[in-house]
């Protein structure tokens, strides 16, 4: 398990001491409605929502400061990349599935990096890729952070990611995975390539964005369940359970000074958001 990175894209920040207390629960929005027969129905939120808690005991000032800044705003209201060291799969739960919306918005979560290659919905809301040879290859998407259009991954330099094809590649025999290293324009810094379902590397400099890639590397169709993007080391494994990694801001924050001096215990409260400005 890695640290916590915390800060909009470009900007992230490490904080390695351990947080006291660390709540990650998502928002279900259960509402309970009790007939008098005594039967219970509900409603909930279509889509829960992501809110984590976090607090720490004795903060270094640096560390401090950056979340005192973060919680201000003083560097402007975007919405802010968590990095969460207990995320086991940064891919988003329906992506990490081979699922997603039915139409063009489910597709997107994907693209094609060779011009060969189709993409497409098998059954509503379920993809696969169709490689019409070894050189197809499929890249994956991070539409959470559109990045003027890019959907590529946050990712700070220094960070160790590794990424895992999808279950029906890696049963291939000529399966290669990818990473593509980016700055904030979308360019390739650099990239680390594989033999296998299997790849890891570390982010160079100048890295804001990365994009895993994979070849089933034999012509035919394949599911796309089963991929798994890990930051914070080389754990990327089959079937792990979407995270996501969701554009988050800071609706709580306190800040006490500590004993001793200049230390302080911080605590911040985040929600998943689709706009952060205001």
């Amino acid at each position: 398990m890695g640290n916590l990175w915390i800060g909009p894209p470009g900007s992230l920040y490490e904080i390695d001491q351990a947080a006291k207390s660390f709540e990650r629960a998502a928002d279900l929005g259960v509402a309970e409605f009790k007939a008098l027969s005594g039967q219970v129905t509900i409603t909930r939120n279509a889509t829960p929502v992501r809110r984590i808690k976090l607090s720490w005991d004795l903060l270094p000032p640096e560390d401090a400061r950056v979340l005192d800044r973060l919680a201000r705003r003083v560097d402007g209201a975007g919405p802010l990349v968590l990095i969460d060291p207990a995320a086991g799969n940064v891919l988003s739960a329906a992506q990490a599935a081979g699922k997603g919306p039915t139409g063009s918005a489910g597709i997107t979560q994907w693209f094609k990096v060779s011009v060969n290659g189709t993409l497409a919905e098998t059954t509503p809301g379920v993809f696969a890729f169709t490689a019409a040879d070894a050189t197809s290859n499929l890249g994956w998407r991070c539409n959470q952070w559109t990045n003027g259009g890019l959907a590529n991954f946050p990712a700070p330099p220094g960070l160790r990611v590794s990424f895992r094809a999808p279950t029906a590649f890696a049963a291939l025999g000529t399966c290669a995975v990818g990473l593509d290293f980016k700055r904030a324009d979308g360019s390739v810094i650099s990239s680390v390539s594989a033999a296998g379902p299997f790849v890891a590397g570390t982010t160079p400099a100048g890295t804001v964005y990365l994009t895993p890639t994979a070849k089933p590397g034999t012509a035919g169709t394949y599911a796309l369940a089963g991929a798994c993007l890990t930051y914070g080391g080389d754990t990327a494994a089959d079937n792990v359970p979407g995270d996501g990694l969701p554009t988050m801001s800071i609706t709580g924050y306190s800040d006490t000074p500590g004993r001793p001096l200049p230390h302080r215990t911080v605590g911040i409260d985040l929600v998943e958001v689709t706009s952060a400005t205001g």
